[in-house]
């Protein structure tokens, strides 16, 4: 196994639990020297990954501190179901990691036992995980469907379920030899916006770059318009692609180039143009089986635009949401389609539309809102946002309490924290923008019912922001002191959000 490691950029494998003593290394590859052994090995040039007990003992308590909270679950199959991806860095050891969290059977304890496996990497080859995370997820997963027969009643020693591993390095390290972009210490990221043409693609963008002033006398784009912009620590490629005829068939035809390694896709339809929603399905569909065949499982939000506020309540923008909506659901049976009505006269439309997307490529959200779930029911918080410093929402969470104080019907289907907010997310982001105009460290809002507690963070270099709803001020002195272990405990999933 050793040599194995030797030749790949994978440095190390570690599989921790959490046991009677706290969280322990359960297996460690490559194997771990001791404190004598390590300082002789320190003074020699070493390119392996050299680590001792007590570092991977670190690296087991860092990895289950962010999957375990001392909340009390009441149903063991809630914690059966708790499967995470993350990367995590390790400056201590100059490596970085992808994670997998979830829980295991073992007959030595009551209760699912919390474990964590962590795939090395030197942190200047982190892009490596990042690039192909989609086509690892799924080859971990497997491997743990079948591995976790193994744990049923005991630990196995180490050279018993070595073979299981080599195994697992050698699918990995296929997908090393075929990676999906070449491997550099930068991250870039390519967005597609398509659907027909005139279905708002290019105001939708303007908006985001806030460039109002280009909206009047807007034409058409002819082919594809490349931007690019960098967010969140990564290079994000914007593929503005025109919706004529012509163009769509070549972006089929060449999909290559145009479709080919997207990590994330906007389509757009224009909600006032009934007569051309099954043009622009068809163009959807085409788009997709593009995608089956490059085996892209890559995400799609749905962007319904033009949807002013002066015609949204009327009977045939409704009956044409839910057309579309239907249509949707009919060729996305696998998962309800997030969809987001938007319109440029309210930036806010399309700020929480751009968000959602965002944070589809981070590898971590789903663990960030694991812990921010945990943090807001601590403190009795019916709805948390955690803002970036331009207004992105990164994390989210709502409790049933957010319908009431946001005065949303129970009889509503949601499909996301956005629409919760939806009938404030105005005066929200009003509020928003008047906090950090205020430069102060935290401030108070009253909106209707509710009360809306803003608080400005520090994630190492980057500011951000984050907003509580909730129905008492007094609450915040709670908050406040809860806040500073939610951030000790998620700086490092923040820190990778997309990067």
């Amino acid at each position: 196994m050793e040599n194995l490691f030797e030749s790949s950029l994978i440095k190390g494998f570690i599989f921790s639990a959490y046991g009677e003593l706290g969280p322990q290394p359960v297996y460690s590859w490559p194997n771990y020297f001791s404190e004598k052994e390590l300082a002789q090995i320190k003074k020699e040039d070493q390119k392996a990954l050299v680590l001792s007990l007590r570092d991977v003992t670190q690296i087991s308590i860092k990895n289950l501190s962010l999957f375990i909270s001392d909340r009390e679950f009441s149903q063991e199959e809630e914690l059966q179901n708790l499967r995470y991806f993350a990367v995590l860095p390790y400056p201590d050891f100059k490596a970085t990691s992808l994670t997998y969290f979830h829980y295991i059977e073992n007959k030595s304890f009551d209760q699912p036992v919390a474990t964590a496996f962590s795939i090395l990497v030197d942190e200047y080859s982190r892009s490596f995980l990042y690039n192909n995370i989609n086509r690892i997820k799924p080859i971990v997963s497997e491997f743990f469907h079948k591995f976790d027969l193994q744990l049923q009643k005991d630990y196995p020693l180490q050279e018993t379920v070595e073979v299981f591993f080599v195994d697992l390095f050698k699918r990995l390290n296929e997908i090393e030899k075929n990676p999906s972009t070449p491997i550099t210490s930068h991250r870039k990221l390519k967005l597609i916006f398509a659907g027909l043409d005139d279905s708002g693609k290019t105001s939708f963008l303007l908006s985001v770059d806030r460039k109002y002033s280009k909206l009047i006398g807007l034409k058409p784009t002819t082919g594809a318009s490349i931007k690019s912009i960098e967010a969140l620590g990564a290079t994000i490629f914007l593929w503005d692609l025109g919706g004529q005829l012509k163009f769509r068939r070549k972006y089929i035809d060449k999909a290559e180039i145009y479709l080919y390694e997207a990590d994330l896709i906007f389509y757009f339809i224009d909600i006032r143009n009934e007569s051309r929603f099954e043009e622009s399905i068809e163009y959807l569909l085409s788009i997709k089986k593009v995608l089956g065949e490059y085996n892209q499982n890559t995400p799609i939000v749905y962007i319904l635009s033009k949807g002013d506020s002066d015609i949204l309540n009327t009977g045939e923008i409704k009956n044409n949401i839910e057309t579309v909506k239907n249509k949707l659901t009919n060729i996305t049976p696998e998962e309800p389609p997030e969809l987001f009505v938007t319109s440029i006269f309210q930036i806010f439309t399309i700020l929480r539309a751009f968000s959602s997307g965002i944070s589809k490529l981070s590898p971590n959200r789903n663990l960030i809102n694991h812990n921010l779930k945990n943090f807001s029911l601590k403190t009795k918080t019916y709805l948390t946002l955690l803002l970036s410093n331009d207004g992105l929402v990164l994390a989210d969470f709502y409790s049933p309490k957010a319908r009431k104080l946001t005065k949303i019907a129970e009889s509503e289907e949601l499909i996301n924290v956005f629409e919760i907010t939806a009938p404030q997310f105005a005066i929200l982001y009003k509020i928003f923008s008047r906090f950090k105009a205020l430069q102060e460290e935290e401030a108070i809002f009253k909106v209707s019912e509710s009360i809306i507690f803003f608080r400005k963070i520090k994630v190492a270099d980057s500011e951000m922001f984050i907003l509580f709803l909730i129905d008492n001020e007094k609450r915040k002195d709670k908050i406040k002191t809860k806040l500073a272990d939610f951030l000790d405990q998620t700086k490092d999933l923040l820190l990778r959000y997309i990067a």
